[in-house]
């Protein structure tokens, strides 16, 4: 839900530019809508700023319900603290955006959606075909877009399967070094560095420190993310937007997520 100050989501997304924020990645098929939208209300007590929806095998249902329940958790919130009397003093909402794997995973309860390439899909289907079967959607529906240029290293883990990339190494400074510079005649808004859900390890510091240098617009860094240091490492190597999701998938206990949550987004946000 986008805080009533911001015309549009990018408007959100440029905010506070010098400091690394925090964006919560929800897999429409790892737990229920209703189980999502507690997932999401304790991440924003914890401090996250943005909330993706998406997934490598998300269907259309799945999301469009997801991201339904969670508009009406926060119109809820914000309803309650209103009543209270403390809403003007306290952020309650979000901007969801939809993190689409195919043309036929949209939502229309959306903020904004991510209308990326993969860059280094070895497949004309991620490059432009699903992002041609999207537009009459976007267009019905008056989707605010977002252009993203999508990038997967190793290990890639599934979303690399599925979007058929020919997967760069975490030591391929020259290989990032062109598909950062392509990103940015592209003039894309955003370029997201995706190591994959529940990789081993993060994308280094020395490749997104050279992507940073190279591309102009937004940097977001996903995959691999689990700890305080490794989100740091992250933020001081240049990221503008970090991406946690299989952080969030392996608790079930609320409060040690919650606790565990802040601890990430506070070492992202130090000075």
């Amino acid at each position: 839900m986008l805080p009533d100050q911001f015309e549009n989501t990018l408007d959100y997304l440029l905010l506070l530019n010098n400091t690394t924020k925090h964006a919560t990645l929800i897999d429409p098929e790892k737990q229920t809508p209703e189980e999502a939208a507690k997932i999401i209300q304790i991440a924003i007590e914890a401090g996250t700023d943005l909330i993706l929806i998406g997934g490598s095998t998300t269907n259309q249902n799945s999301v469009q319900e997801t991201v339904g329940i969670i508009q009406e958790t926060m119109e809820l919130q914000q309803w309650a603290a209103t009543q209270n009397g403390i809403f003007e003093n306290q952020s309650t909402t979000v901007p969801i955006i939809l993190f689409p794997n195919a043309s036929a995973t949209l939502s229309d309860k959306a903020d904004a959606l991510l209308f990326m390439t993969l860059l280094n899909s070895k497949s004309p289907k991620y490059l432009i075909k699903e992002q041609l079967n999207a537009t009459k959607f976007i267009f019905e529906n008056n989707i605010e877009t977002i252009s993203t240029g999508y990038l997967i290293f190793e290990p890639g883990m599934r979303v690399g399967e599925v979007g058929e990339a020919e997967l760069i190494k975490t030591s391929d400074i020259k290989t990032t070094t062109k598909y950062s510079r392509l990103a940015k005649y592209f003039n894309f808004k955003i370029l997201y560095l995706e190591a994959g859900s529940g990789a081993a390890k993060p994308i280094p510091k020395e490749i997104i420190s050279t992507t940073k240098k190279e591309f102009n617009g937004l940097l977001f860094v996903g995959g691999g993310i689990k700890t305080p240091q490794q989100a740091r490492n992250a933020s001081i190597a240049g990221a503008d937007w970090i991406v946690t999701g299989n952080l969030v998938e392996s608790f079930t206990d609320y409060k040690l997520l919650k606790s565990k949550l802040k601890e990430l987004i506070n070492a992202i946000k130090e000075p």
